[in-house]
């Protein structure tokens, strides 16, 4: 890395590792949505082993992104911004992987409204990156593609507490506790993109002021 860069940055590498970090993030959920479309077990057993290995991938463009925060001392918005939006991206990842992990450690079958999550937590993630591609470029769109994501949230809690809601007093406790859990990974990775959504908001009012 050069001294100049070490200085101001390099004016896209933080916008690139982003988005990076997005689409890695954005792999995961699609391998989520394979994962529980197969009813293959040997197809669910590879798709979990993949995710595990996304996840790596995923980690490293934190990792990255990290270090070259560290290194540098002027960013081209807030470091701050930089690395909480860079954190709920993370997190997203996790929750994902954490569905995999947990329908297969509960043994239980997905339903239609674990499909339904996931698939707008997909979506949601798809305006997330479309969001970061346009920050440096165009903040009125990126700020039209962050509020998109966060009406997902929306969504996804309004399907959480039907799924809540749709329990019967007779139905057995141990699988309810099972599948709140995973509708909670799905919920809790919907709140990571509406808190995403909100700090590249913060930065481009920043960048207007």
């Amino acid at each position: 890395m050069r001294w100049r860069d070490l200085i101001v940055g390099t004016h896209d590498s933080f916008p690139q590792l982003l988005s990076q970090q997005l689409e890695e993030t954005l792999v995961m959920v699609e391998k989520v949505l394979r994962y529980i479309a197969s009813d293959d077990a040997e197809e669910r057993a590879r798709i979990a082993e993949e995710a595990g290995e996304q996840e790596h991938r995923a980690d490293a463009v934190r990792r990255e992104l990290m270090d070259r925060l560290a290194q540098t001392f002027v960013t081209p918005f807030d470091r701050e911004d930089i690395n909480e939006l860079s954190r709920a991206i993370d997190d997203i990842a996790d929750y994902a992987e954490n569905t995999i992990k947990e329908i297969d450690l509960y043994e239980i079958e997905p339903d239609d409204f674990i499909r339904e999550m996931v698939q707008i937590l997909h979506d949601a993630v798809v305006e997330l990156v479309n969001a970061v591609a346009q920050l440096t470029q165009d903040g009125q769109t990126s700020n039209r593609h962050a509020l998109a994501a966060k009406s997902y949230e929306n969504k996804m809690e309004g399907v959480y507490r039907k799924a809540i809601a749709h329990f019967s007093p007779d139905t057995p406790v141990h699988y309810l506790i099972k599948m709140r859990e995973v509708y909670r990974h799905l919920s809790n990775a919907a709140d990571r993109v509406d808190l995403a959504a909100n700090v590249i908001n913060a930065i481009i009012v920043k960048q207007n002021l």
